[in-house]
């Protein structure tokens, strides 16, 4: 026994070296938010935890879970890196070349997660000087059944043009376009999935205080335990099987119904995003909502649940910023659309104006028909920089796209005024009038600084007039100002 002694010593010695930690978002070349930022982690239940940056300190005790939290404060925009020092008794965990500017989220499906290599302006973005002001930690894909502590994965990553071809297109394009206008660093967490519903990326129980939502928690349920006899019974088959072949399909199967999947119901929230709860940052950008088209209307509780549940997780509200979706489909020239896309992007509207803290780019002249993954995220990234600079900085007058504030009929004619002086590209094409018959018709606009003024041949006295209003529709109203942002969709009667 004896013998062990020296032994025993040495792992419990390396035990307690083990008991600091810090969430991996607090690593090498970390940005950390202007202003107060948080730190935290774990450390030994009621040990003293030290954290230093530069000359700004903070002190905090570990509960009994042992987990810490503190704040520094008084941080200011720097493009120097310094060391990030946390320590406990003899337990020191240090980040080199961590620095201080604002720090913004980006999170969605695979819109968010398309990357600057396949988009149309990889070229340019290669061809300037590497940026240390600009990093970007991507959260592993890494969804869990029940919420985890850190993030399995990542590391920031500063923008150079060796690294800039694997980041989130739209998160860079937005970061690059702020930096440029704030004059501060600028770092962006990535978390997103492709093909991802909104109700992934919320906590359980977040539709509790929606009627809208009635049982909504007991159904995601029941499909769970569905999923999971499902796998089970294909597990017993699987058991019984013979043949290669089918065998081979089946293990393929099985792997596709497992109990955690990246659209599993609050799934992506459990592990991506709980393990960072309280990180500090000014915003979130959002591009998501292609999975969701199916059922529009019910965009609205659900993304308005996650808005509201992301701000209760962390205690206020902060500016969750929805990337409205660009066109896409097929163009159906004979027809006045009426589509899913039309009213989702009806329902993103509707959250910006009801639910604290959302806000909107408008992209309708952007997409592609025939890819849902549109390669110009230039603009959607710079629309989002300009949505925060108006509306979070008070950095410039206009960054929203036009809204109309007014609309009545005149005559044989619709006249809608805009919020500012709006101006009519090509033959002002993409209104449509609803007709006496109940069938809709494609109609022209004029515009005369805020009110454009639409109408038909051969239409008399129409009921309603919408814009817009299509999957991939025809666009033509613009602000006149040199800002030249596109008006979103829109219609007389919701």
């Amino acid at each position: 026994m004896p013998r062990l002694t020296p032994l025993l010593l040495a792992l419990a010695a390396f035990a307690s070296a083990a008991e600091l930690k810090v969430n991996r978002l607090f690593s090498d070349h970390a940005v950390l938010q202007a202003g107060e930022s948080a730190v935290y982690g774990k450390a030994r239940p009621g040990a003293k935890v030290t954290v230093t940056l530069g000359d700004v300190s903070a002190e905090a005790v570990a509960g009994t879970d042992g987990v810490f939290r503190t704040s520094l404060k008084g941080l200011k925009p720097t493009e120097q890196g310094a060391e990030l020092v946390i320590a406990s008794g003899d337990e020191k965990v240090v980040a080199q070349d961590v620095i201080v500017g604002e720090v913004w989220v980006g999170s969605g499906q695979s819109n968010m997660d398309w990357v600057v290599n396949a988009t149309h302006d990889l070229k340019d973005a290669v061809s300037r000087p590497a940026d240390a002001g600009i990093r970007m930690f991507t959260v592993a894909r890494v969804p869990s059944a029940e919420p985890v502590e850190d993030v399995k994965g990542g590391a920031w990553t500063l923008a150079d043009p060796k690294s800039i071809p694997g980041f989130s297109a739209s998160a860079f394009y937005f970061g690059r376009e702020l930096r440029a206008n704030i004059k501060q660093p600028v770092g962006l967490i990535v978390s997103s999935i492709g093909g991802t519903r909104a109700e992934a990326w919320g906590p359980k129980g977040m539709y509790a205080a929606d009627p809208e939502a009635r049982d909504f928690d007991a159904r995601e349920a029941a499909g769970i335990k569905a999923r999971a006899e499902n796998l089970k019974k294909l597990q017993e088959r699987i058991a019984k099987e013979k043949d290669p072949k089918a065998l081979a399909k089946m293990k393929q199967d099985a792997g596709r119904l497992g109990p955690v999947w990246s659209n599993g119901p609050h799934m992506n929230w459990n592990g991506m995003v709980h393990p960072w709860i309280g990180h500090s940052f000014r915003g979130v950008i959002w591009y998501q909502g292609e999975s969701n088209a199916g059922a529009p209307e019910a965009y609205r509780w659900v993304l308005g649940s996650v808005i509201k549940s992301w701000h209760k997780a962390w205690g206020r509200e902060f500016p969750f910023i929805i990337v409205q979706l660009p066109r896409f489909m097929a163009r159906k020239p004979d027809a006045v659309e009426d589509g899913g896309w039309p009213r989702i992007r009806e329902s993103m509207e509707w959250i910006a104006d009801n639910v604290p803290g959302a806000m909107m780019s408008v992209n309708i002249d952007l997409g592609e028909e025939k890819d849902i993954h549109p390669k110009d995220k230039l603009p959607v990234g710079e629309r989002l920089a300009a949505v925060a600079l108006q509306r979070v900085y008070k950095a410039r007058e206009v960054g929203e796209a036009p809204r109309v504030v007014r609309a009545e009929r005149a005559g044989d004619a619709w006249k809608l005024t805009y919020d500012r002086p709006v101006a009519i590209r090509g033959e002002g094409k993409g209104f449509g009038l609803l007709k006496s018959d109940g069938q809709w018709a494609h109609a022209a606009a004029k515009a005369d600084g805020k009110v454009v003024t639409v109408s038909a041949a051969g239409v008399t006295e129409p009921k309603e007039v919408r814009y817009a209003w299509a999957n991939f529709p025809e666009v033509c109203v613009y602000s006149a100002g040199k800002d030249g942002l596109p008006a979103g969709p829109w219609r007389s009667s919701k």
